[in-house]
């Protein structure tokens, strides 16, 4: 469970994406590309969980006026400067952070930032290793959309993850699929449940027993979405979830 801990922030995360951001540039690209498909109709921007931005777009970044991160990570704000500082000097955006609990105190900050397009970066996939309890993990995530109702919001969050074994890797695997939340739940390719889940596994080489997030039904029903293959380290993999939900322009 270490792979899991990792993501959820603190110093060893930090240096962990550090060490590993090459590797991941693949993964960090496609979501940068995905990004590039969006339309946030506000240009405040309310970032939960940015963290240091290891994997986020700084030409998306420069979109906004304003951007508010929100990050309980006592690194993230000047970690998030080095990173995206210069782009964001360069688009004249200003940068704002608060140490809270987003996901605990969300509806005072749609409350206080009433225009704003919020994102959830890769927050959301970690709820459940941050409370250790999966009835409380699944009824405050399935609170998400209903809070967000009428909102602008997008989130990337991991759906799956678990071990790997590099010589089970098909010749040429597949990083992406588009996906939509139907009545029934996710479907990919074709698939949904247990099949698209081994389809998932089949194309990072993953082992038995992953773990799921419980985040799959997370975006309403009807919202498309991207899956990303992230390879965190080469025996573990993380497959995200990529999803925008329109609101009204601001």
């Amino acid at each position: 469970m270490a792979e899991l801990r990792d993501t959820t922030g603190g110093l060893r995360w930090h240096i962990r994406a550090l060490w590993r951001r090459g590797q991941w540039r693949d993964t960090t690209r496609q979501i940068a590309e995905w990004l590039d498909t969006t339309q946030p109709a506000s240009r405040h921007l309310l970032l939960i969980g940015g963290s240091a931005g290891w994997m986020m777009s700084g030409r998306w970044l420069q979109r906004f006026a304003r951007i508010d991160l929100i990050d309980l990570d006592p690194y993230a704000h000047r970690l998030f400067r080095w990173n995206h500082g210069r782009a964001l000097r360069e688009s004249g955006t200003e940068l704002n952070y608060a140490a809270l609990d987003a996901l605990d105190q969300l509806d005072a900050l749609l409350k206080k930032h009433p225009d704003a397009t919020i994102f959830f970066d890769n927050v959301l996939g970690q709820h459940l290793f941050r409370i250790w309890q999966i009835e409380r993990a699944e009824a405050d995530l399935a609170r998400i959309a209903k809070q967000l109702k009428g909102r602008d919001w997008g989130s990337v969050h991991d759906i799956f993850s678990g071990p790997t074994d590099p010589l089970k890797l098909p010749a040429s695997p597949l990083t992406q699929f588009d996906a939509v939340r139907d009545a029934d739940g996710l479907v990919a390719d074709g698939l949904r449940g247990t099949p698209l889940h081994l389809r998932l596994l089949a194309q990072v080489g993953g082992q038995p027993e992953w773990v799921d997030h419980l985040t799959s039904e997370l975006f309403p029903v009807g919202t498309r979405s991207r899956l990303i293959a992230w390879p965190f380290v080469p025996d573990y993999a993380h497959w995200l979830q990529a999803g925008w939900v329109a609101g009204a322009r601001r």
